[in-house]
């Protein structure tokens, strides 16, 4: 069992407090937002891992999705690892936006495992879901417009 911090980290809103200003705190707060009820480790991704502009479409992604369904803390940590790991696979050289196809499959195939490695195919699990999630938040991402699917009642 994984024990759940706090993920209020130790900065201030007083305008006398370090290099920080309007933007860095309203940043800071919206990664609290979404890692609430998550370990310490899912905000530091967020906010030290990745670049800025990546951590603010993670952030804008799920907070979007919090909107359409309730999302649980599970599929909130494997959505930030997921995409934090995405990110720094390419160095967090470029936007989200950025990326094409090619360099989704690259980084997919790094889950791919020889025969020898896995007799039982198990890698075939984490490929599937993490291809389902990058799927879903590049649709979000080059069509936020677009609403999703009500079901009929």
């Amino acid at each position: 069992m994984t024990k759940t911090y706090t993920t209020t980290p130790s900065i201030t809103t007083t305008p006398s407090y370090g290099n920080y200003n309007n933007d860095d705190i309203l940043f800071e707060r919206k990664i609290e937002n979404i890692t609430e009820g998550l370990t310490l480790e899912y905000f530091k991704y967020l906010y030290n891992k990745v670049s800025k502009g990546n951590a603010l479409a993670i952030v804008n992604y799920i907070t979007s999705m919090k909107t359409e369904i309730n999302l649980s803390d599970h599929y909130k940590r494997d959505i930030i690892k997921l995409f934090s790991i995405f990110s720094i696979f390419f160095n967090n050289q470029r936007s989200f936006k950025d990326f094409t196809r090619e360099d989704i499959l690259s980084f997919l195939d790094k889950f791919r495992k020889a025969e020898s490695l896995d007799p039982l195919h198990k890698w075939i699990g984490t490929y599937n879901k993490y291809r389902m999630h990058l799927s879903r938040f590049f649709k979000w991402l080059y069509y936020p417009d677009i609403e999703p699917d009500t079901p009929l009642l």
